[in-house]
């Protein structure tokens, strides 16, 4: 039954919610400052694990790990200095279509590139141990601690930083904070390279888990955007919370068992679908009650 899957259930949680939270975080920094919904976005975490997987031939993994980041903040930062400053200047509409053909062009470059067969980094294999009841392997535990050690640091990042306080001034009131004397087209480079890095990590822990391939990010869409939505566009908290609400809600429905039938995998986004519809629903205006709220 599932009382008696509980530690299995939550441990499950949290390393989907994990990766999902970066993804999500990364999203509503984004539409925080700029009330632009990035579809490309969950494409940099993509972007993150093919250049771990390159370069885990050439240098160590975490070396590679952090190389392959750091491809993933240079390509944000591109983007947008490149693209969409221009694109928002058209309006949201164009510039969230363009984010879509960017995703498509990205997926399809990756594919080109490496073929559609999943990739993995070279690693031995791992066996599994007992933490507090669930059965959990280094890279798992490792993944929940980069995660959270992430989202804590983006966190405080926001909150305590002068960074912070110019984000959430351009998130306010951009024109005002532009008066002001914030160089508003710098910090939204800045949040656009935070983002990415958010995005690329995510993408970095599930090609160590597991393998990854061109539609990684996209896999992730839904349940990205869904935790986004739920969490409060513009509420990085909110978002977090939200992921991990989605990820649990997952493992439950996935769990069940009707008279020996259990629910494929293959619908797991469909949860992260009703997840959002309900909570539109009952919480339209997010977990927190805000329609803009950084932090």
């Amino acid at each position: 039954m599932i009382t008696q899957q509980v530690p299995e259930l939550v441990a499950d949680a949290l390393v989907r919610g994990s990766t999902i939270a970066l993804l999500a975080a990364g999203l509503t920094l984004v539409y925080g400052t700029m009330r632009f919904a990035n579809v490309a976005h969950v494409e940099f975490a993509t972007v993150g694990a093919y250049a771990t997987v390159s370069l885990s031939g050439v240098f160590i993994v975490p070396v590679a790990g952090i190389i392959g980041a750091v491809v993933a903040v240079a390509l944000g930062a591109a983007m947008y200095e490149l693209l969409f400053r221009r694109l928002l200047v058209m309006g949201e509409m164009p510039a969230m279509i363009g984010s879509l053909a960017v995703s498509v062009v990205i997926q399809a470059v990756i594919q080109l590139a490496y073929g559609s067969r999943p990739r993995v980094v070279p690693h031995e294999l791992e066996q599994v141990g007992t933490v507090l009841g669930a059965q959990l392997t280094a890279s798992q535990v490792q993944l929940v601690a980069v995660s959270a050690s992430a989202l804590a640091l983006t966190g405080a990042l926001l909150r305590w930083t002068p960074l912070g306080r110019k984000v959430r001034a351009v998130a306010a009131d951009a024109e005002l904070a532009r008066v002001s004397g914030v160089a508003e087209r710098r910090v939204v480079a800045t949040v656009w390279a935070i983002a990415a890095g958010l995005a690329a990590i995510s993408g970095i822990e599930l090609a160590l888990e597991s393998s990854t391939t061109p539609a990684l990010g996209f896999n992730l869409l839904l349940p990205v955007f869904s935790a986004a939505i739920v969490g409060g566009l513009g509420s990085v908290l909110g978002a977090v919370i939200a992921s991990y609400g989605v990820a649990l809600l997952e493992a439950i429905v996935l769990a069940l068992d009707f008279e020996g039938s259990a629910i494929p995998v293959s619908y797991r986004p469909a949860i992260g679908f009703v997840f959002l519809l309900l909570a539109l629903i009952f919480r339209p205006r997010g977990l927190l009650g805000a329609k803009v709220r950084i932090v």
